[in-house]
């Protein structure tokens, strides 16, 4: 998610990372071994209670179960390459025309083909659902047609270069549990829901008649375990197998003798703020005495041991479109004056932070600690997964802080976290123009600079603060093969194995 919409922003200490990680590396390679698992256990940093993949979006969400259990048209690999899924495709000249043709072995966990109807009819739900976070990327659409039962025909009413990326969050749901899959999910994925228990366990079966490579393990337990230290405890006691997320603290702990750190081969993972542009910090010279006021080089060692970038893009340096921005250097006499001239006195505000998320905690004492210098109170706000979840989309704060992973396409970033922002608290119609028109272009030089214009406005007016780029690690017993992090923080599963 989207959002945290990034339960995997994790930092990697660099003395860690020499001795005991392999950049670009999983955590081995399955093979037929006769003392093989059955049963893998993942310990996630939150629970999970809504299994629709197109209201759902929490980072978690997508790679602990829409990646597993469901399908998509289309995907991206380890490196954040585009590849087929469900189905091979073709696209004319101006971007307007997409065909896809479908895996004919292809079928949903309840029997039935997915044909082209179930496809068709699994976008139309993404596009107009009650909830639905993907409505934007199908909001150009302006017909479905099928064919034949194996090809579906999509034309846009204009150019979108981001379309194909966009789809690779649709998930294709079966036709039989659109009523039901946000507490029983069934889609076309190595593996099937059998059951969730809250705040213990999801546990997912191997779906044998899955149309793509076997997965090789036959049950995965995914355990809610908000204490990394316990988590590794866990690990350590083979009662866990992987930790999908862990911060720079916990892997400096890492014992090298009886766990990996897992990293992938680049990060798009951003730590950010964001406020409620709304409400008392609706002036944009608050926001910006907020952002002269964040130590960054602070953060930046006691968050995240040292790793990561002090970045103010929301793009990440990885993105063929970022484009360096020089921000707000930490000046505490800089950021009394802007809160002066805003008529800002004694201004307090509260920033919600999910549990399980140590480095944002960091972050806040770090903050807090500025803020007081120059009379201005924060004051930090934990809560369950959940419950930061339903503030977050209501808009039900001041301030919170997110993780988000950028996609291979930039414009992932606007859509998902700008766009929300945009039809409530930060109405702003020369952004709202500009996506659409970074979306309009296929030429990537003629992309790159309204994107760069885009984020010159986003660091001007602050919607959203860039705290800095972020490593993403997680950690495995040494007997677990198959297992890589993409560059987007998601922990890939569905090859994942583990020996005795």
């Amino acid at each position: 998610m989207t959002r945290l919409t990034g339960a995997r922003s994790a930092a990697l200490a660099a003395t860690a990372i020499a001795a005991i990680a392999l950049a670009g590396c999983a955590a081995g390679s399955p093979d037929s071994d006769p003392a093989a698992k059955d049963e893998v256990v993942v310990a996630l940093p939150g629970d999970i209670d809504n299994f629709d993949p197109h209201t759902n979006q929490l980072i978690i969400y997508e790679y602990a179960v829409r990646d597993l259990v469901f399908s998509t048209l289309v995907k991206y690999d380890a490196d954040l390459a585009l590849q087929p899924d469900l189905a091979t495709y073709e696209v004319n000249d101006d971007a307007t025309v997409f065909t896809f043709s479908l895996d004919p072995d292809a079928v949903f966990q309840d029997g039935t083909p997915v044909d082209a109807d179930a496809v068709i009819a699994s976008l139309e739900r993404a596009a107009s659902a009650d909830g639905s976070i993907w409505s934007s990327r199908l909001a150009g659409v302006t017909g479905y047609d099928a064919p034949d039962e194996h090809t579906v025909v999509v034309t846009l009413g204009a150019p979108d270069a981001a379309f194909l990326a966009g789809l690779t969050d649709i998930a294709i749901i079966a036709p039989s549990d659109v009523d039901d899959v946000a507490s029983n999910p069934v889609g076309s994925g190595p593996y099937k829901f059998v059951s969730w228990e809250a705040n213990s366990e999801i546990r997912l079966e191997r779906f044998d008649d899955y149309f793509g490579d076997p997965s090789p393990t036959e049950t995965i337990v995914e355990k809610p375990m908000a204490d990394q230290q316990v988590a590794l405890n866990a690990l350590y006691s083979g009662d866990v197998d992987i930790i999908a997320s862990v911060s720079a603290a916990t892997v400096a702990q890492v014992d090298t003798t009886r766990a990996t750190v897992v990293e992938p081969s680049a990060s798009n993972s951003l730590s950010l703020i964001e406020f409620n542009s709304s409400g008392k910090l609706a002036d944009p010279r608050v926001r910006q005495a907020l952002a002269y006021a964040l130590d960054k080089d602070s953060i930046r060692e006691i968050a995240y041991g040292g790793e990561g970038s002090s970045i103010w893009s929301p793009l990440p340096e990885s993105s063929w479109a970022y484009v360096e921005q020089e921000g707000y250097p930490y000046d505490l006499d800089r950021a009394k004056e802007l809160l002066a001239e805003a008529g800002a006195s004694d201004l307090s505000f509260t920033l919600e932070i999910p549990s399980g998320f140590p480095d944002a905690e960091q972050i806040a004492r770090v903050w807090q600690q500025s803020l007081a210098e120059i009379d201005v109170t924060l004051t930090p706000d934990v809560t369950e997964l959940s419950v930061w979840l339903d503030a977050y989309v209501s808009r039900n704060y001041d301030a919170t802080w997110n993780t988000f992973n950028v996609g291979g396409d930039p414009n992932s970033f606007f859509d998902v976290i700008m766009k929300p922002h945009l039809g409530d608290d930060y109405p702003n119609t020369e952004v709202a123009q500009l996506m659409t028109d970074a979306v309009s272009v296929s030429d990537q030089d003629a992309r790159a600079a309204i994107y760069a214009q885009l984020q010159q406005i986003v660091v001007d007016e602050l919607p959203v603060l860039i705290v800095q780029s972020t490593p993403v690690a997680a950690v495995a017993s040494p007997s677990v093969t198959g297992y890589e992090l993409n560059p987007l923080g998601w922990s890939l599963l569905a090859q994942v194995a583990a020996t005795e």
